[in-house]
């Protein structure tokens, strides 16, 4: 019996570490349109948006988009960046789910949580002149935002 408990205990451990949204995540339909996307805007500006799951905090999310504006910024040969719009947002919305065990297969309401971090970033040769915040790309891919 005990046994059986620790089994069961450590399965939803893991069910519940794998409920937030990684960094890695391109967005997608396999991953329920969570994950990222980027669109260029033009040249040297770029829009960042990072979409979670309820799981996936607002500070968490920011820390992630910050991380890709980096990637970003480093791939295109630019040292800085600054953010020229941000948005943020918790979502949530009601589907249909389709039951497969019921054999009419009823559609069943259910609530899901979508949440997003937008950015729009101009990319930046040099930090000396530009206004507000300015962010250094190699220091932010090189430190831990967590």
């Amino acid at each position: 019996m005990k046994k059986r408990f620790l089994i069961g205990l450590a399965v939803v451990n893991m069910m519940a570490i794998g409920c937030a949204t990684t960094y890695d995540t391109e967005k997608s339909n396999w991953t329920g349109d969570r994950g990222f996307s980027q669109t260029q805007l033009e040249d040297g500006v770029w829009k960042i948006r990072f979409t979670g799951n309820a799981h996936t905090d607002t500070e968490t999310r920011k820390n992630y988009v910050l991380q890709k504006a980096a990637k970003i910024a480093v791939k295109d040969s630019y040292s800085f960046f600054k953010i020229v719009q941000s948005d943020t947002s918790d979502a949530a919305g009601t589907a249909e789910k389709v039951s497969t065990r019921a054999r009419g297969r009823a559609k069943i309401p259910y609530v899901h949580t979508n949440t997003f971090t937008s950015i729009t970033i101009k990319l930046l040769k040099e930090k000396e002149g530009a206004d507000g915040i300015v962010y250094d790309a190699n220091s932010l891919l090189n430190s831990k935002l967590d």
